[in-house]
């Protein structure tokens, strides 16, 4: 076994993870010998994909894992679920790393064979050596420009050399952990925005600290002169926060009083309304809806959509269909994407799925059944439930992680393309 995963999730930044990996090598060459590379690709249908793939060729012990259903950020959890190190370190892909930090992770683990915590470390400014702008050792929990967190110096943290110490949340350009103690991120979380604070939470909720090492220093290019290819929206990141405030139980104040200053008055309720009420329907309960398009034809993904959306379920909804080239499925190629859905959800650790044909999407006057449906689900065992509705042609399917059981033990899965079906991304 190896003694380190180094893992990324990215979206169309080739350069980045290039670059990330081969200064990776360079630099920490001692430390990473036997290391496993993680690139998670969150738009394997994209331009740079082929070329990231290739890295494989490149790099020893380097796994490209595409992911293509949706994007987000929180895509990175799946470095941490395929990762086969006792230790995983996670970065942007377009950080790097000082002399020594590399070490300092390895050491810090292997020293405390029983930790349960995150660890951080300082970010370097650009200038790298001004005086005036000293390393960002922690972010204090406020609120700025839409999002949770404000850089702030420790003094304990400008020296390398310094003992590691805690803090209360930071940036996750780079953070580290003993992967057998990651928490899991919220499945339901979208686009930019909401882990801050949140994933730091559920460590010491877990018995872990947020911890500071003054040795893992890392730089994080933040310019994009092209623009961001990554989608970011502030109905997603209000919901992100949502999602992350209802798990902990914690008020959502802060973050009312915020967005009314920065948006206004009316402009920050209606935003705040819409997101709630995006989480407040019934099947936003699940950890994932899929949507199974048979034909594969864009004019029934296209109603589909439009169903989905006057359902409030749009935006959690991931499309499954065969490619344009293909056969019409059949019945057996059914049961194979339902276990490629089962196999998928093992991996990405989902405990509740909702499988919808597209042809069969409930009304909302179908609501308030399927909200009685629904609700019996949490005072049952089950494994696979059909939930019935009003005016539905077929009935959903909804699937819990006890019938992905079987599949967690060797049983060899993808996140992409298996069978005659694949993920795919509608606009």
């Amino acid at each position: 076994m190896t003694r380190i995963t180094v893992g990324m999730a990215t979206y169309d930044d080739y350069d980045g993870v290039y670059f990330t990996l081969q200064a990776l090598r360079l630099f920490h060459a001692r430390e990473l010998a036997d290391a496993e590379f993680v690139v998670v690709d969150n738009h394997p249908s994209g331009p740079v994909s082929p070329s990231l793939r290739a890295l494989a060729d490149l790099v020893p012990g380097y796994r490209h894992i595409p992911f293509g259903p949706y994007a987000s950020t929180a895509v990175r959890d799946l470095v941490l679920r395929v990762a086969s190190s006792p230790v995983t370190l996670c970065l942007d892909s377009h950080v790097l790393l000082a002399p020594g930090s590399v070490r300092a992770v390895l050491e810090y683990f292997e020293d405390r064979p029983d930790c349960r915590d995150l660890l951080q470390g300082p970010m370097l400014a650009d200038p790298l050596d001004d005086e005036r702008q000293p390393p960002s050792t922690h972010m204090d929990p406020e609120w700025n420009d839409g999002m949770l967190g404000v850089w702030r110096t420790d003094p304990r943290g400008e020296e390398p050399g310094g003992r590691p110490f805690e803090v209360g949340l930071q940036g996750l350009g780079l953070f580290a952990c003993r992967t057998g103690a990651w928490p899991g991120l919220n499945p339901r979380l979208r686009a930019h925005g909401g882990e801050e604070g949140y994933l730091h939470e559920k460590f010491r909720r877990a018995g872990g600290r947020v911890m500071c090492h003054p040795g893992v220093r890392w730089l994080h290019r933040f310019t994009r002169p092209h623009g961001p290819t990554f989608p970011i929206g502030m109905v997603e990141r209000v919901r992100n926060y949502l999602i992350g405030h209802r798990e902990l139980g914690l008020g959502t104040e802060g973050l009312t009083a915020h967005l009314s200053e920065l948006l206004g008055e009316r402009p920050s309720r209606d935003l705040l309304a819409l997101a709630r009420r995006q989480l407040d329907g019934p099947l936003a309960h699940f950890d994932a809806v899929v949507c199974l398009v048979g034909d594969g034809s864009p004019a029934t993904a296209d109603h589909a959509r439009g169903a989905l959306d006057a359902l409030d379920i749009g935006w959690l909804t991931e499309w499954l269909m065969p490619p344009p080239s293909a056969r019409p499925p059949t019945v057996l190629d059914r049961a194979a994407v339902l276990r490629q859905i089962a196999g998928d959800a093992a991996v990405r650790g989902l405990d509740r799925v909702l499988v919808l044909d597209a042809d069969a999407i409930p009304p909302p006057a179908a609501l308030p059944a399927l909200t009685r449906d629904v609700a019996t689900l949490s005072t049952v065992r089950w494994t696979v439930r059909p939930l019935s509705s009003p005016s539905t042609p077929a009935p959903a399917l909804a699937v819990h992680r006890r019938a992905f059981a079987p599949l967690r033990d060797g049983d060899p899965t993808t996140l992409s393309a298996a069978g005659p079906w694949l993920h795919r991304r509608v606009p």
